[in-house]
């Protein structure tokens, strides 16, 4: 029976690889859709007869956020209207990250139970399919113009087909650590020189695209790296317990530390400026409902702009040398703080952030030591780490279900990597 749950479910994840490369060029919002269907056969092949603790805090996360859209200003309730009526509404973030969070779930435990011997066809398609995403990324480095060109009979040339690029170039960053895990596979000394080499492409090719949170991604990547070589016994508990206290911190560290940044007229780049003013503003929310917090997706409702404070509107104005009077409209957190610690707490409160701390300890604690996984294993699941926190700091809501989607995804292609390359 395992055999077979083995055999199906790599065919299942090979499907999936398939489709990875143009869902991400697509936008990656396809993602979500592409881990349901991931899920479904998951469901039959490696049903949940037992949960853990991972599980149970995963499932405590959902219901919590499911529970805060009772107060969210965005949904003011899960269920409201009647069908009588025609009113009738349901709270679709929250329902949306549950079965998200739930999918996620059945897709890594029926990852888990592939046998190695079925992995080896999968594995084949799953790194072809990598490697030409990472062929396209290069090539919206160096020909952005042809690139666009393409896009162009199918999305907005001027702002949707470069949102899509980045998009694009986030979903090959949680890709990165698959490509890294496979290296170590190479013979002789060729592991370390491949993947030092592909890790500096890397930074180029995303600086030249203009992701920041990209390149940013690749430099924790390296770091989480070097750390499991360096504590080979703990560097799992503290790569997640650090991204635990940065949660536990981040109100202080990009509230009132973004306010001194401020504060002390530091040249910042107009668009970190922006951030650390959505930072700012973030916090003060966070004062107003430290405990339960505002409810989920309520950020999109804070529509404060430039023009309800003169002087953070004058000195953007300063700062861009543009006066026609765009700014006094323009909201100061546009649909979401860009960090996801940061809306944790402004919009779940002490409970939720106490709830993502204790699952980032548990993940940390509940891993193997790296000394005790092959080298290729360990400085895979050292990568994604960082590279979903560099996302998670930086770039999306935490309510979108693409973005957890991709990391789920990435995360049972890290485990075929695993299968198929440990020792038997």
């Amino acid at each position: 029976m395992t055999k077979s749950r083995g055999i199906s479910y790599a065919v299942v994840l090979a499907a999936a690889f398939v489709l990875w490369t143009p869902v991400a060029l697509a936008g990656t919002q396809g993602f979500s859709a592409l881990l349901g269907l991931a899920a479904i056969p998951a469901a039959f092949l490696a049903p949940l007869k037992r949960v853990n603790t991972i599980t149970i805090t995963v499932a405590l996360i959902a219901l919590w956020a499911t529970v805060s859209s009772l107060w969210s200003e965005e949904n003011s309730a899960i269920i409201d209207g009647t069908l009588a009526s025609g009113d009738f509404n349901i709270g679709a973030a929250a329902i949306r990250f549950a079965l998200t969070a739930l999918a996620g779930i059945l897709v890594i435990s029926a990852a888990l139970r592939m046998s190695p011997s079925s992995a080896r066809t999968a594995l084949f398609v799953m790194l072809a399919c990598l490697i030409i995403h990472a062929v396209w990324t290069l090539a919206m480095a160096f020909a952005p113009g042809w690139i666009l060109s393409l896009y162009a009979p199918f999305s907005d040339v001027e702002k949707e087909a470069p949102q899509n690029m980045l998009r694009s170039t986030n979903a090959f960053l949680l890709g990165l650590p698959i490509l890294i895990g496979a290296m170590c596979a190479l013979p002789g000394k060729l592991p370390v020189p491949s993947i030092v080499a592909l890790l500096i492409a890397a930074f180029i090719i995303f600086c030249m695209i203009g992701s920041d949170v990209a390149w940013i991604g690749v430099v924790l990547i390296a770091l989480a790296i070097g750390l499991i070589f360096i504590a080979n016994r703990n560097g799992f508990r503290i790569l997640f317990a650090s991204m635990a206290a940065f949660v536990l911190v981040s109100p202080l560290v990009l509230g009132i530390g973004g306010t001194a940044v401020s504060d002390a007229g530091m040249p910042l780049p107009s668009s970190v400026q922006s951030r650390v003013w959505a930072w700012q503003l973030t916090t003060e929310k966070i004062a107003e409902r430290p405990i339960t917090g505002h409810g989920i997706e309520a950020s999109k409702e804070w529509r404060e702009t430039f023009g309800d404070h003169p002087d953070l509107l004058e000195e953007m104005v300063a700062r861009t040398g543009i006066d026609d009077g765009r700014w006094d409209v323009y909201r100061i957190l546009p649909g979401h703080p860009h960090n996801m610690g940061l809306q944790i707490w402004a919009e779940t409160g002490l409970i939720g952030a106490l709830l993502v701390i204790a699952l980032l300890l548990l993940i940390g604690w509940r891993l193997p030591a790296p000394a005790a996984l092959p080298v290729s294993t360990s400085v895979a699941i050292a990568a994604l780490g960082a590279a979903s926190f560099s996302l998670f700091s930086l770039s999306y809501s935490v309510w979108n279900e693409a973005f957890w989607a991709t990391v789920v995804l990435a995360a049972a292609g890290v485990i075929l990597v695993h299968k198929r390359l440990t020792p038997q």
